[in-house]
């Protein structure tokens, strides 16, 4: 038994027991207020003065302490099952009563690539809207789009949701269909529903007409969710903002260097267009970011001294904007400012408490070269994640983040298990290869070492391990130890020299 939990129990046991003392207190006090009080009135009739009175009184006694130990048990009960339903800091789950809301792509019916583009931006940027309202639980957009073609009340079922927004986009020329509808899936009524002919430079206005009536038609509070606060300026132009939505569908989707070129490229087209896309600036600054990561880019410091910048830009434009903080405490993390990128995401996770994506970023963040408590604590989020979400499109990126975490720990064994399952579900992810290698060769099994490096090579060409060790170091300087355990194994199977070698070198 952990010492949180010993605390817990004795705790709980110390309230039971208050709970059965205070019960037998209360009678005991009732019972000698009465017996004053006959006395008083009528001494000759005192209420204890017969056998019959005193039995009656012992057992109303021992009813009182019963009754109150059955209360203080079933509390007991319940406390337990929400303490294992519920760990610390684990994203928290609400009643499907509540107002809870899945919004699902919008089906294309024009047939074009570019609309398809559109569409699923579109519903994404409602996903953003919404999820300024204070008490309205928004299912994270890459969440609910998994259950695109499944049945209204198996998504409401395993999202844990009451309503469900689904509906198409039509281009007709220079004009635009939207076709929207609210079902409360638990009664089976169409609550809400919405046709939409408009210019295409309007849909940010059908954007903002479809949230304001989704908050009204769920029972929200609607706090001007469209305002500077709350989130970030719709484009102007229709165009940088489906290049900023195709470009960072590409680079999830591709995860390669080239598909980063081409997600840099219409990034800066959008901001060409829009230089005040909050969302492009932030974007460019993370595939940047991720490209330095990943071995991919030419100048690791130029590069990631201009994603640095880009996120710098994106929070003058949207300091508030949770999308934009999400994507900055990762790039503030993998740039070492590991302190800074922690404060950040625990205000995103406060701000959108849903957002799984920001979840495991926190995850990742606790993970990396804390304290024990922190490591704990992150351990505990990535944990819960995949429990609740065994199917989200970051299930790969939360093992690798455990692994990196169990490394930081020192318990390779736990960091092996979870660099298997990165790259069973991701083997183009040379990352997680490389974290199999280190776990591997910190283990004694130098063989499958060699192996599982060989594998992140073949993954990314470009890749050199001593490289990777410099980044580390680069980026290592708030995190201790880091380096030393995220290349022990690497070093104990001859794949890098120990470091004094290396530095003399």
């Amino acid at each position: 038994m952990t010492r949180t939990e010993a605390t817990w129990s004795g705790f709980r046991a110390g309230a039971k027991s208050r709970s059965i003392a205070r019960a037998v207190g209360a009678y005991l006090f009732t019972l000698l207020l009465l017996v004053a009080l006959a006395w008083l009135t009528q001494p000759e009739r005192a209420l204890l003065a017969g056998r019959m009175h005193q039995v009656l009184a012992i057992s109303g006694a021992f009813v009182a302490a019963l009754l109150a130990w059955l209360s203080a048990a079933r509390a007991d009960t319940e406390a337990e099952a929400r303490a294992r339903e519920e760990p610390a800091m684990a994203p928290p789950l609400s009643d499907a009563a509540q107002a809870s809301i899945a919004v699902l792509p919008l089906a294309c019916l024009s047939g074009s690539a570019d609309d398809a583009v559109v569409a699923q931006g579109f519903s994404a940027e409602i996903v953003r809207a919404l999820s300024g309202v204070p008490d309205l639980r928004v299912v994270p957009f890459m969440q609910s789009a998994l259950y695109a073609d499944r049945p209204l009340n198996a998504i409401a079922r395993e999202l844990n949701v009451r309503y469900v927004l689904s509906g198409s986009l039509q281009r007709l020329g220079s004009q635009v269909r939207v076709i929207a509808t609210l079902t409360d899936v638990g009664s089976g009524r169409q609550v809400w529903g919405e046709s939409y002919d408009r210019g295409i430079g309007d849909l940010f206005h059908v954007q903002r007409e479809l949230a304001e009536a989704i908050a009204i038609e769920t029972g929200s509070q609607y706090l001007n969710i469209v305002s500077d606060d709350l989130c970030r300026q719709p484009p102007q132009g229709l165009s940088a903002w489906s290049l900023t939505h195709k470009a960072l569908t590409f680079w999830t989707v591709s995860y390669t260097r080239e598909a980063s070129v081409e997600a840099i490229g219409w990034l800066e087209q959008a901001l060409a267009l829009e230089p005040g896309n909050a969302m492009a600036h932030v974007l460019l600054g993370f595939v940047l970011n991720q490209r330095v990561l990943n071995s991919f880019a030419d100048d690791a410091a130029a590069e990631n001294r201009r994603a640095l910048a880009e996120v710098e830009t994106a929070l003058r434009l949207a300091p508030r904007d949770s999308t934009v903080m999400e994507y900055a405490s990762l790039v503030w993390l993998n740039c070492g400012l590991r302190q800074k990128s922690l404060q950040t995401v625990r205000r995103v996770v406060a701000i959108a408490p849903f957002n799984m994506i920001a979840w495991g970023y926190l995850g990742c963040a606790l993970t990396w070269g804390g304290t024990t408590a922190e490591r704990e604590e992150g351990f505990a989020v990535l944990e819960r994640l995949l429990r609740v979400a065994p199917n989200h499109p970051s299930v790969p990126f939360w093992h690798f983040f455990l692994a990196w975490g169990y490394t930081e720990a020192e318990d390779y064994a736990a960091a092996r298990e979870h660099a298997r399952i990165v790259v069973d579900i991701h083997p183009g992810f040379c990352l997680g290869w490389v974290e199999l290698a280190n776990a591997l060769g910190a283990s004694g099994d130098e063989a499958g070492a060699r192996h599982a490096l060989e594998r992140a090579v073949e993954a990314n060409p470009r890749f050199q391990v001593e490289g990777h060790r410099r980044y580390l170091l680069a980026v290592s300087r708030e995190v201790g130890d880091s380096v030393d355990r995220q290349t022990r194994g690497l070093v104990r199977a001859g794949l890098l020299p120990p470091p004094s070698e290396s530095s003399a070198a």
